[in-house]
């Protein structure tokens, strides 16, 4: 078309140098561009040609050629408009930015002008905005395949299902456009498929050869493939055709990072940064990933680097607010381990915290035969969007409680969620195994298997820990739905099968413990570390290949949960939840399923009709006791059984309840309060401990945990429940300190115990305990 239109000699030549430039020809497009710039043929060319150089490394050059169109006088119609954005988005400088932006919003109805404004803005990091432009263009012409893709990347932030559709949209209409494939390049790395990634890269290479990014993710691809002569190699392309870019290193330090090795990822990006040092993405990423090692105070500087080059970026300025606070928290070092607590938090969950994880790290030392490097910097933040933006750099991670990089676990506080939402001891004994099996394989252990592992350490630590998903499974199971070994890594691929595959993936686990324990675990993770693929490893660990272990898990799962799926099996008729009559003769008619029995239990309570009830709930309790929440008969039971004046019943169901749910507040709070009714002190020890470690900010609880201790003679523990009631600001503070001071005394700490004794009489200068605690303090002095 460039070659037979019947426009003027000079349109011809710039739509060859169009078309060349597309097709990667960047030499002679380039000579077509110069001659017509020196011919005064128009602004057009001029900036082609500073694109081209500026692509080429040649950026003072480009930018000098551009500075008329920048600078420009009077502008009076839409293409005038679009030259100052185009020069202003070529030049490339964060402060044309707005300028660029303001030009774009003079031009209506072209979707190249609303393209061009999308990626704009997807370059300064504002993706609904880039969005919004994108579907502009694609109101104006729907087959626009730059919106598509355009829109493909914006979306792909945080929706991907839209993301592949677009995507999908761009391939059907240009199925051949190198840009298609430079896309299906940057999907299939993301999604960890390497030989997809390669074989998109060969299609562009096809289409556009010598592209600077078909250059930088090679690199990518040869460290996803551990060929780190091909990452030299793809960083030499790139500089080639560019000497002064860093997007080889850059790429590969990104497939670093995804690979969990972040000491890679930020040598990579630290190179890259230093190749450009107007990269300020380089410099984003080398704070990110510092930050993943722990070595926060370099990646400060490199944010702060990346801000003054690009003050748009909400990642790097998150990062930045959330190390203004971090900087406040109180460190802890414990060892092997650095704890950094928020300030008001630390009193309370230091006692906690430390000794979990101390044994956490003697634990999994002994069982993996393996001491990771370290130290280990734990990380609390009682405000979930602080973790959030200290994990992925934004805030409103939806499930994650924790995540571990390694060397480094961040995680919610208690104070975080609502009390009963989730066990935050849980979450630190389940990042800390992460440490070792990260480290152990050299981060190279599949994801479903290091969760896997952490849920089943979990469950090992506390049989209620870990085992929340047991119903939802048994069901799926019920209805011929499990991953098995082989279908976990794609479970683990989507968000909707994201809770149960960690559920399966920890029974995976509980069955390769029964046929090799953990050293069948270690030379697993070992062999991951080797380089070993899956069949290998597998193989080297067990005798046997994946398929093999997929046919015995899948045994192994029927033996287990053979009898609870059963029993969670659909009823067998829908019946409406009043109908009590059409419910009992269901139950009659279902001895074995759960639902019957519990539903026909639950209508007979809400009638009135307790005595009648208890014997279908009971039943149901036989066939499901794992059941929780609304869902737990045993709960109905207890409400019948303390309704009848059976509180030895009430507390039995609910110790029943909290054996298999272990966030479940009330229940431990009601346990307490009945213990004490019927002075059943270890049913009431029982509950305050569980709600003491579900919210540990409950300062009433740990003062009657302390005097329970105090009763058992355990005094070292009831010291510490009583300094924990003192660091939440009791009510009664007189009465505080002289728990606290009593218990000291009698430790023999008699300094201690008279500071407490005068604080006290500070706070009470009459009350009598804290006065016979002086005395006692003073003579033993």
């Amino acid at each position: 078309m460039a070659a037979n239109t019947s426009a003027s000699a000079p349109s011809r030549e710039f739509g060859a140098a169009l078309v060349e430039i597309f097709k990667g020809d960047d030499d002679p497009a380039r000579k077509r561009l110069q001659a017509l710039v020196n011919a005064g043929a128009g602004k057009e060319a001029i900036i082609e040609l500073a694109a081209l150089e500026i692509r080429h490394g040649e950026r003072e050059a480009g930018r000098r050629r551009l500075q008329p169109l920048t600078s420009p006088g009077t502008l009076t119609t839409p293409d005038d408009f679009l030259l100052v954005a185009r020069a202003l988005r070529v030049a490339g400088r964060h402060q044309n930015y707005q300028l660029a932006s303001d030009a774009y919003d003079r031009i209506a109805g072209r979707p190249d002008a609303y393209t061009e404004h999308g990626d704009l803005f997807f370059e300064f990091h504002q993706f609904a905005d880039a969005a919004t432009e994108y579907r502009k263009a694609l109101q104006v012409d729907d087959k626009w395949v730059l919106a598509h893709l355009g829109l493909a990347r914006a979306l792909g932030q945080d929706d991907s299902e839209g993301a592949g559709e677009e995507f999908a949209a761009a391939a059907a209409i240009a199925p051949d456009d190198p840009d298609v494939w430079l896309l299906a390049a940057e999907r299939a790395l993301a999604a960890d498929d390497v030989t997809h990634a390669r074989e998109a890269l060969d299609r562009l290479a096809k289409g556009r050869p010598g592209s600077l990014s078909e250059a930088a993710l090679r690199g990518a691809v040869g460290y996803a493939e551990r060929r780190l002569a091909a990452v030299d190699a793809a960083v030499a392309r790139v500089r080639d055709i560019d000497p002064s870019s860093g997007a080889g290193y850059r790429a590969a330090g990104e497939e670093a990072a995804r690979k969990y090795r972040f000491e890679d990822a930020a040598e990579y990006a630290r190179k890259a940064a230093v190749l450009d040092p107007e990269d300020a993405i380089a410099e984003a990423d080398l704070g990110l990933y510092l930050l993943r090692t722990g070595d926060e105070v370099s990646a400060r500087t490199a944010l702060e680097t990346s801000w003054t080059l690009d003050g748009s970026n909400r990642v790097t300025k998150n990062l930045l607010d959330m190390l203004d606070k971090l900087d406040k928290f109180e460190v802890v070092p414990d060892g092997d381990l650095i704890f950094k607590f928020a300030k008001d938090e630390a009193a309370v969950l230091k006692p906690y915290a430390l000794p979990l994880g101390e044994l956490a790290y003697k634990t999994y030392s002994e069982q993996f035969g393996f001491k990771p490097s370290g130290p280990i910097l734990i990380e609390v933040f009682p405000r979930h969007d602080d973790f959030a933006v200290r994990t992925v750099g934004l805030m409103g991670i939806e499930g994650a409680l924790g995540a571990c990089f390694g060397r480094v676990v961040t995680m919610d506080s208690p104070k975080a969620r609502p009390p009963g939402d989730f066990s935050w001891q849980a979450t630190e004994w389940h990042e800390l195994a992460h440490v070792f099996t990260l480290q152990l394989s050299q981060f190279r252990v599949p994801r479903w298997l290091t969760e896997g592992i952490s849920s089943y350490e979990e469950h090992a630590r506390v049989p209620a820990w870990g085992r929340e998903l047991t119903l939802e499974f048994a069901r799926n199971l019920a209805h011929g739905k499990m991953f098995g070994v082989k279908g976990l890594p794609d479970a683990f691929k989507h968000s909707a099968s994201l809770s149960l595959g960690y559920f399966e993936a920890s029974l995976v686990v509980e069955h390769l413990m029964d046929l090799n324990g953990y050293a069948g675990l270690r030379t697993l993770l070992r062999a991951y570390g080797d380089g070993a693929t899956d069949a290998e490893a597998f193989t080297k660990a067990y005798g046997k290949g994946i398929d093999d272990i997929d046919v015995s898990f899948s045994a192994f799962v029927k033996q287990r949960y053979g009898a609870l799926s059963a029993a969670l099996a659909d009823p067998p008729s829908e019946v409406d939840a009043k109908d009590l009559a059409g419910l009992k003769v269901r139950a009659a008619g279902a001895p074995g399923n759960f639902y019957s029995q519990f539903t026909y239990g639950r209508a007979l309570a809400e009638s009135g009709d307790y005595a009648g009830a208890k014997a279908p709930l009971e039943r149901a309790v036989q066939l499901a006791p794992e059941a929780q929440g609304g869902s737990s008969p045993h709960t109905l039971l207890a409400d019948i059984a303390e309704r009848d004046g059976d509180l030895a019943g009430a507390r039995q169901q609910l110790r029943d309840l909290l054996q298999y749910d272990h966030t479940d507040i009330v229940a431990a709070r009601r346990l307490a309060v009945l213990g004490a009714k019927t002075n059943a002190t270890d049913d009431r020890d029982r509950g305050l401990r569980l709600v003491a470690d579900l919210d540990p900010f409950d300062g009433e609880v740990h003062g009657l945990l302390g005097r329970s201790e105090l009763a058992r003679g355990r005094k070292a523990e009831a010291l510490i429940e009583f300094q924990v009631a003192l660091a939440l600001g009791p009510p009664n503070l007189a009465e505080a300190h002289t728990d606290a001071g009593e218990v000291l005394l009698a430790l023999g700490r008699g300094d201690e115990a008279r500071k407490e004794a005068i604080q006290a009489l500070q706070a009470a200068p009459t009350f009598a305990r804290a006065q016979d605690l002086l005395l006692a303090a003073s003579v033993k002095r």
